[in-house]
């Protein structure tokens, strides 16, 4: 998915800086602000690490551990399968709909035409609607602007070690919050080793409240398909 190469492209545009410096001046101030903030994130979690020397830490330091190989594998399904955004928000979606019947699905299919979101998905399964609305929300401009957001920064990170490593606290950090307000699509995610890879797509949830109810109407999950989709 060319959400994946956009970030993986972010990720390595730090080579190219050089070459876009004049382009970047007018927004130095904001640049610097964003490079100092994540450097200084890596810099917090390498300082983390000095527990590892001290006994009565040990539980930190394998969680430092584990979430920096989670973070790793999750970087490798990135690189290798180039769909782990559309797998994020298909997952999602699927764990919502799956009890679902045809009859709410016809009305949620329904409420979303009149707000100009419209589901191809036939027959009107599950999971073919479930297909159709993470289709939809890849390629809608509101979460396409929040993942592309994110990826046009990474020509600003990663000139330094403890830069580039703030991803990875970054990553941590985001994925607690998630283990804390919707610990059921965490579970689902680390089951399948993204969970640390959710930080992508976070602005897009958090921008659609799609966690505001612990149990969700279906009011709310329209809105939170339209605000992602538009």
């Amino acid at each position: 998915m060319y959400h994946s190469d956009s970030i993986i492209n972010g990720i390595d545009a730090n080579k190219l800086m050089a070459l876009q410096l004049e382009k970047a001046l007018s927004g130095v101030k904001d640049q610097a602000l964003e490079q100092a903030s994540k450097i200084g994130d890596g810099a917090t979690r390498l300082m983390y690490y000095t527990s590892c020397f001290t006994e009565n830490y040990q539980d930190v330091c394998a969680k430092l551990k584990e979430e920096d190989l989670r973070f790793i594998e999750g970087v490798i399904q990135l690189i290798g399968d180039r769909d782990i955004i559309y797998r994020m928000i298909h997952i999602y979606f699927e764990n919502i709909f799956k009890q679902k019947t045809n009859q709410l699905l016809e009305y949620i299919k329904w409420k979303l035409f009149k707000a100009g979101v419209n589901i191809s998905a036939s027959p009107m399964t599950s999971q073919a609607f479930v297909l159709g609305i993470t289709t939809s929300i890849c390629l809608g401009v509101s979460f396409n602007a929040s993942v592309m957001k994110w990826a046009s920064k990474g020509s600003s990170y990663g000139v330094i070690a403890a830069g580039l490593y703030g991803y990875v606290q970054q990553a941590s950090e985001s994925a607690e919050r998630l283990k804390l307000i919707n610990s059921d699509y965490y579970h689902l995610l680390y089951i399948y080793k993204l969970e640390m890879m959710y930080f992508l797509v976070e602005p897009a949830f958090m921008k659609a409240q799609s966690f505001r109810q612990r149990y969700p109407s279906d009011d709310d999950i329209i809105n939170t398909i339209i605000s992602m989709v538009k």
